[in-house]
């Protein structure tokens, strides 16, 4: 007997819009878009307590980024070094406010906000704690804020300056860099690790 529809298995796809029930998946398989085949549901294996791992370490990873410097610059007998946070700061001093506030929100607080809620949301899971009232609307903004933590990109700024640099002063890679090459590579793997709809059921369940 085919099973009735319920409103927690029917999706519509972000890209066409077609209604469609979404069968039972096990780790590995996945189910698509029969219209456009886009990518509608793919069960990942012990996404819970890989993800918190990832958001753990990156926490860590996050603090080391920003206690050390990230890069010091030698030129003339001078030594500037140089900070995540300073670099917000500096181009605030630079009369640029609206790109500091930019930078800082795009490497600091939603990165910081992404690790933190992602803690707080897989951990209230796992213990059996969630909310409807604050898990939920947690985990809804961190997804929809995710787009908006973009590390990767001022990482690729900084070896564009460090390149364009590197003939005109002696450039240094602090211990900051270091952490912070890795909390890019952790936060992709946090992503690709998360099942959300894994998530999302757990929460549904909840009683608190």
């Amino acid at each position: 007997m085919q099973e009735n529809p319920t409103p927690h298995n029917i999706r519509a796809c972000p890209d066409c819009d077609l209604l469609q029930k979404l069968p039972q998946l096990a780790t590995g398989q996945a189910a698509h878009c029969p219209r456009c085949n886009r990518s509608l549901l793919k069960p990942r294996a012990d996404s819970l307590n890989r993800s918190l791992a990832f958001a753990l370490t990156g926490i860590i990873l996050f603090i080391l980024a920003n206690w050390f410097p990230l890069l010091s610059l030698k030129a003339l007998g001078i030594n500037q070094e140089s900070t995540l946070f300073s670099a917000s700061v500096t181009l605030f001093n630079e009369d640029r406010p609206l790109l500091a506030i930019v930078v800082f929100l795009t490497t600091i607080l939603f990165p910081l906000l992404s690790l933190t809620g992602m803690v707080v949301v897989l951990l209230s899971v796992k213990l059996d704690r969630v909310s409807r009232r604050y898990t939920a609307p947690l985990f809804r903004f961190l997804m929809s804020t995710d787009a908006w933590g973009m590390l990767e990109v001022f990482m690729l700024a900084i070896l564009v300056a460090v390149v364009k640099l590197g003939d005109l002063a002696e450039i240094v890679m602090g211990p900051s860099m270091y952490a912070f090459a890795s909390l890019v590579i952790i936060m992709t793997l946090m992503s690709l690790s998360l099942d959300p709809e894994d998530v999302w059921k757990r929460l549904r369940n909840c009683t608190i």
